[in-house]
């Protein structure tokens, strides 16, 4: 199982969140998810691109060029209202997904528990 496909899978979530804490250009919204996400070393800034791309055809993010700052002009990217709502059904889906996920780790952990005591018991009486 590969960790980039599944991460990809929420990085709108993760672009959109971003956003909505104030606008950036894509080179800052790459550093942001390398600096704050785990295991995000096979990510490409392209890959940003093309979510911010697709983001911008879905008028969930609008963009427009800053030629005001020295060096070359950016293209800083905004959360719209329809991206704003967007964000909030990432939060529940995502907040849905880790109610079921926390039941996954404490289910496998009480079994793993469960089966090493078993375990320990049968070596005790062996």
């Amino acid at each position: 199982m590969t960790h980039s496909t599944k991460q990809n899978r929420h990085l709108p979530a993760f672009l959109l969140l971003f956003l909505l804490e104030k606008p950036m250009h894509g080179g800052m919204l790459f550093t942001k998810i390398q600096e704050s996400l785990h295991h995000v070393d096979q990510l490409d800034s392209g890959a940003i691109y093309r979510v911010l791309r697709d983001l911008e055809s879905k008028n969930l993010v609008h963009s427009s060029w800053n030629t005001k700052d020295i060096g070359p002009a950016k293209r800083i990217y905004t959360i719209t209202e329809t991206g704003k709502i967007e964000v909030k059904r990432w939060y529940d889906d995502i907040a849905l997904r880790k109610k079921n996920l926390d039941f996954f780790l404490l289910h496998y952990n009480f079994l793993v528990d469960q089966a090493r005591s078993t375990t320990d018991e049968s070596d005790e009486k062996g």
